[in-house]
């Protein structure tokens, strides 16, 4: 019988025809390095899955810190709302009272009374009281507007390109091209909600944000998303970082702002 064989020989020949390299291995060392890559292969392939469950659970808590966000700020408004009704309930309920003692007192005669009488002087007050409460209404609405409103930058860098409309003679751009080093902060110009984060042929991972009265704004040629939708997002909120994704040039960021469902100039709104 033959004896097995327990080694592999490996020669490397130089090209100067100078004496060659003799390399002796045994099997069982192929043997290892057999085992030993299925071992790393299923490693890695471990780490990946793994990797990839702590990425959905850290997208899930975020949603879901923003969703509670969202409730505690809604619960924050109804009850606010619910002291305001209050107070315009108490306030109406006083302006019956005094409406029933003018029906029992009768109008002022200015001509035999220097005084008013009691109900006038409680219809002042209290019609002062109400005036007090639309103005505070107003005030909470006007912030809300402000918060909503696109107004600071989405990123620091250089515009590189204008909005232009339809008829330009530069051609149709329905936003401003930003400059910006890769990976650059993206921030959120308003509050609001996140309706689509995702990818676009010509804009690449774009993130587009709702921010009710007709208002929405793109953001394009992200590197990465921090969001997805449904996100409630603030005013000065992350939502990525800039690239150079989609049919672009180098790396900056395209930002839109979209008023009616039809392209605006975004200068007209950034401080």
């Amino acid at each position: 019988m033959s004896k097995k064989k327990r080694f592999v020989t490996i020669q490397i020949l130089p090209d100067d025809l100078s004496e060659a390299w003799t390399v002796r291995l045994r099997y069982r060392f192929f043997e290892f390095l057999f085992y030993a890559t299925i071992v790393a292969l299923f490693a890695i392939g471990f780490a990946a899955v793994k990797i990839t469950q702590i990425q959905a659970k850290v997208l899930l808590a975020n949603h879901l810190a923003s969703r509670n966000q969202e409730l505690m700020e809604q619960q924050k408004k109804m009850e606010l709302l619910e002291q305001d009704l209050a107070e315009l309930t108490e306030k109406e309920r006083a302006v019956r009272e005094i409406l029933q003692a003018f029906l029992t007192e009768g109008p002022i005669d200015s001509a035999h009374s220097m005084k008013a009488p009691m109900w006038a002087t409680n219809l002042n007050r209290y019609l002062d009281d109400i005036h007090e409460v639309e103005r505070r209404m107003e005030s909470r609405d006007a912030n809300l507007l402000r918060d909503k409103q696109p107004s600071i930058w989405p990123v620091k860098g250089i515009v590189s390109q204008r909005f232009s409309g339809a008829g330009s003679s530069q051609g149709r751009h329905d936003g401003i091209d930003i400059l910006a080093e890769e990976n650059s902060l993206v921030v959120s110009t308003a509050k609001g909600v996140v309706v689509a984060a995702g990818w676009d042929q010509d804009l690449g991972r774009y993130i587009r944000v709702n921010h009710d009265f007709g208002v929405e704004s793109v953001y394009g040629h992200l590197a990465r998303s921090f969001v997805q939708t449904g996100d409630q997002v603030q005013k000065g909120s992350a939502l990525g970082l800039v690239g150079s994704t989609g049919r672009s040039l180098g790396p900056h960021l395209h930002f839109e702002i979209i008023f009616k469902g039809k392209p605006v100039d975004p200068m007209s709104y950034l401080q």
